[in-house]
C-alpha cells in the first residue's frame, strides 16, 4: 500500500505519511473489542453490539409472542424465531450462537432459558 500512497496524497511529505500511518494504527485500536486479558468484563457497547442486543431481544419478543405491534402472522414469527434460536450456526455473523457469544452470553445456557420460557 504504501507504494500507491503518492497516488492518493500526491502533496504529503513523509511526515503526514508517517502520522497517517500513526492515526489509522491507532484508529484500529480504538475500535473497541473487549480484550481477554483486561481484569474489566464489561462489555463495551459499539453500535454493532446494540444492533445485536435489538436483533435478540426481537427474536425473543417473536417467540413469546409478545410483540406490541406484530408485522405478520404472530404463530409464524414465533416458529421463525424459534428456528433461529434452535439453528447451531457460527458462520453467520448475526446467527443467535454469535449474537451470544458477542454480548458475552452463554448460547447454550440462554438457548434452554429462552425456549423454556416460554408462557403456558
Amino acid at each position: 500500500m504504501r507504494e500507491y500512497e503518492a497516488i492518493y496524497h500526491p502533496f504529503d511529505g513523509p511526515e503526514m505519511s508517517q502520522e497517517r500511518e500513526a492515526r489509522s494504527e491507532r484508529a484500529a485500536h480504538s475500535i473497541t473489542e473487549p480484550d481477554p486479558e483486561t481484569a474489566d468484563k464489561s462489555l463495551q457497547w459499539t453500535p454493532e453490539l446494540t444492533l445485536m442486543l435489538a436483533v435478540l431481544e426481537d427474536a425473543i419478543a417473536c417467540y413469546r409472542m409478545t410483540l406490541k405491534r406484530p408485522r405478520q402472522n404472530p404463530e409464524i414469527l414465533a416458529r421463525q424465531a424459534e428456528f433461529w434460536i434452535r439453528l447451531d450456526d457460527w458462520e453467520s455473523p448475526f446467527s443467535f450462537n454469535n449474537i451470544c457469544d458477542a454480548l458475552g452470553l452463554d448460547s447454550t445456557a440462554t438457548r434452554e432459558r429462552i425456549l423454556s420460557s416460554m408462557p403456558s
